[in-house]
């Protein structure tokens, strides 16, 4: 009795703390108290002292939502509201032009003119054809208005008068057809003057005066010039899967253009093309802004920011407290009475420092801070809040320019 009373009194003066060593200590210094005493080792001593040795000290995270709103970056590829590339409709050749690249213009605005002599001589020949046509139906009109009155003296008969209305309905027809080819020929005409379909700026040129330009638009035929509409443009993303909440139509957005300076542009989602890409899982989606200084030229490379408003803020974890094994992602809880609980998570974005965690996680639960390899399912730990990192992110500055590689499509 003795020798317990003894070993119990240097296990309470080792766990106040004056005695020097660990909790591993505390249980050596029992045992051989005892044994130095001449009494085996008390084993509810030594029980009593061996949780102290087995508890590891953690740090640990308390999980919480993140904001009800926030932003997703995506690279962006931008495009003129609208683009033509103008081919000649009438055969000649080309007796001036007036426009240069880098020129804005105005819609009906000459661009080119062309010389068609053949054109002019056609159109001359079937005008005095249809003179002649109208000549005959005159002609083949009055006939039927006098056989029509013989006919009610009996002066000629019905056989005659049908005749003659039938040669009057078919000059009829003759007229029409004429008329018709004049008005074909008068088309064409028109067509030797080259004019602008839009209010824009001419982009390229590839006409000189004297060339032979040919009726046409097949890749074998010339084209003459190519102009964009650059007031408004189009900006054209493709959203993941797990972003798609940003891709709603009539969403406001940022465009950034590196070379423009870091000041946002104000953007808006229009619409988006209703199905995936099977190869990306990415849906693309379409976005307008307003160009009226034309700063912003067609197909530069840029950046649109999408703003995403959630109706439940996901949960954020530091990254450290992800574990990965074999059965997936996982993080280890500190649950009641500081025993660990390992859950499988499926996560959200990945935003650098944290991530979201969408299942597996509640709110203000205890999460261990960079665990490790001996952290298991059931172990009784010792918990310390983990200090909290001053918070330095600034979401009004312009995203960093991710340029994709040369040759490469963003």
């Amino acid at each position: 009795m003795n020798a317990l009373r003894a070993v119990e009194r240097l296990r309470r003066w080792l766990h106040t703390g004056k005695g020097s060593g660990g909790a591993a200590l505390t249980v050596a210094t029992i045992a051989a108290a005892a044994v130095l005493v001449g009494q085996a080792p008390d084993r509810s001593a030594i029980a009593a002292a061996a949780p102290q040795a087995e508890k590891p000290r953690v740090s640990y995270v308390e999980a919480k939502r993140g904001k009800d709103s926030a932003h997703v970056t995506l690279p962006a590829t931008l495009q003129a509201m609208q683009e033509a590339t103008l081919h000649a409709r009438t055969s000649g050749y080309v007796k001036k032009w007036t426009a240069e690249i880098g020129d804005r213009v105005s819609r009906g605005q000459l661009l080119v003119e062309i010389e068609a002599p053949e054109l002019d001589r056609e159109l001359e020949q079937s005008r005095a054809n249809l003179g002649q046509i109208r000549a005959q139906l005159d002609l083949a009109r009055a006939t039927a208005t006098r056989y029509r009155a013989l006919v009610k003296d009996e002066a000629v008969s019905s056989q005659e008068v049908d005749e003659k209305l039938g040669a009057l309905a078919a000059r009829e027809a003759d007229l029409a057809s004429a008329t018709a080819k004049v008005r074909q020929l008068e088309s064409l005409k028109s067509f030797q003057r080259i004019t602008a379909p839009f209010n824009g700026t001419i982009t390229a040129r590839n006409v000189e005066i004297g060339s032979l330009v040919t009726a046409g638009s097949l890749n074998t035929v010339p084209w003459m010039y190519k102009m964009v509409q650059d007031d408004t443009m189009r900006i054209f993303v493709s959203v993941p899967q797990s972003q798609l909440a940003a891709a709603t139509p009539g969403a406001e957005a940022e465009l950034f253009v590196s070379e423009l300076g870091s000041k946002p542009i104000a953007a808006k989602v229009v619409r988006r093309s209703g199905a995936f890409d099977p190869a990306t899982r990415t849906l693309l989606t379409e976005l307008r802004v307003d160009n009226p200084g034309h700063r912003i030229l067609p197909g530069m490379y840029g950046q649109v920011r999408l703003h995403v408003k959630y109706a439940e803020p996901p949960i954020l974890i530091p990254v450290n407290a992800l574990l990965v094994s074999g059965d997936g992602l996982q993080v280890a809880v500190i649950g009641d009475a500081d025993v660990v609980q390992v859950r499988k998570v499926r996560l959200g974005r990945d935003l650098g420092k944290e991530v979201e965690v969408l299942e597996g996680l509640n709110d203000h639960e205890r999460v261990i801070n960079n665990p490790r390899d001996n952290i298991v399912d059931g172990l009784r730990v010792t918990a310390v809040a983990a200090p909290v990192p001053a918070d330095k992110s600034k979401d009004k500055e312009a995203p960093k320019d991710a340029r994709p590689a040369a040759g490469a499509k963003p």
